[in-house]
């Protein structure tokens, strides 16, 4: 029905609104598409959502099979280390903290035991696999993570395992050399000694409470983050300590009386050097020696003091066991 609401300036849709409206019927909008193609649009969309779906089902598989199999890789790894040690290994650490604070505590008097008198054993004694620690007093007697992790094989150890064949300045300047040098050649006479500190880190990688983590990981960062752990802790080092069967164990006490300190941090003050039997729970040595750098030349002694000193009491014990030491009671 013409009228007079539509002009010629109007666009082609919009005058067929206002014509539709004075007829009271609907205008088709412009956009509206044929059945057939809205039912094919229809099709294309439902079929867009079901292959989105099954694409992020089968990314979320593949997923979940990839975070399966790096977890029992990462299983196999820790059960495969974890079973070339015995439950006593294992528990190594449990077998060896209770020695130190009596070692730490009052001291008890000098004992050589009887294994340690015939000519040889002490040698003999000390090619066993051996753990070792040494640090201050307090730290010993509390702070066992504290020392554990700044001790090392240091003179003391190369020249009990190995001493100079005198005891002079060159020749123990030498010992503390190679000691402090690190270098598997220097250090090749104390292969069998291995730090507590590695038994403290890496153990705990092969417990059975780590391994119980590693099954509940649950994201791919979290698994990772735990075979980096594991591949950057001393597992090899820690297996060798968990084989100790020797703990030798040195600790610096306090120094009471005032004087100067070397620049490497020497001074005079008395030391406690310990050596226990793993296996037959039984302590093989316990004496106390005093070192003072006093005697070591000025040149030497500001470098080289507490290298020098620690080779020396290594020679000290040497000879104490070579004479029977002093033999506490009650022991």
């Amino acid at each position: 029905m013409p009228t007079l609401l539509v002009t010629k300036k109007m666009s082609p849709e919009l005058a067929a609104r206002v014509r539709a409206s004075v007829d009271g019927r609907r205008a088709a909008p412009g956009s509206k598409l044929a059945p057939r193609a809205t039912s094919v649009l229809r099709l294309g969309a439902t079929a867009t959502i079901v292959i989105a779906g099954i694409w992020l089902g089968v990314s979320l598989y593949r997923a979940q099979r990839e975070l399966e199999a790096r977890r029992a890789g990462l299983v196999a790894k820790v059960q495969h280390e974890a079973a070339e040690l015995g439950p006593d290994e294992h528990a190594v650490a449990t077998r060896v903290l209770p020695w130190l604070p009596p070692l730490a505590g009052a001291y008890a008097g000098d004992l050589v035991a009887d294994e340690l008198r015939p000519a040889g054993a002490l040698p003999a004694v000390l090619s066993r696999p051996t753990l070792y620690l040494r640090g201050s007093l307090p730290s010993v007697a509390s702070r066992v993570d504290e020392s554990a992790a700044s001790s090392f094989k240091d003179a003391f150890v190369l020249c009990l395992v190995a001493p100079p064949n005198a005891r002079t300045e060159p020749l123990l300047k030498a010992k503390a050399r190679a000691a402090l040098s690190g270098r598997g050649e220097a250090l090749a006479p104390v292969a069998g000694v291995e730090r507590l500190q590695d038994a403290l880190v890496g153990l705990p990688f092969l417990s059975p409470e780590w391994e119980r983590k590693v099954r509940a990981a649950r994201s791919r960062d979290d698994l990772e983050r735990m075979r980096r752990d594991f591949e950057r802790a001393p597992i090899a080092r820690a297996k060798a300590a968990a084989k100790a069967k020797l703990l030798l164990v040195v600790v610096d006490e306090p120094n009471s009386e005032p004087g100067p300190t070397e620049l490497d941090g020497e001074r005079p003050h008395d030391v406690r050097v310990g050596l226990v039997d793993l296996v037959t729970r039984k302590v093989l040595l316990r004496l106390r020696r005093r070192v003072d750098p006093s005697w070591i030349s000025a040149a030497t002694r500001a470098e080289w003091a507490s290298g020098i000193d620690s080779c020396a009491l290594a020679m000290d014990v040497h000879a104490a066991v070579a004479s029977g030491g002093r033999v506490a009671t009650g022991e």
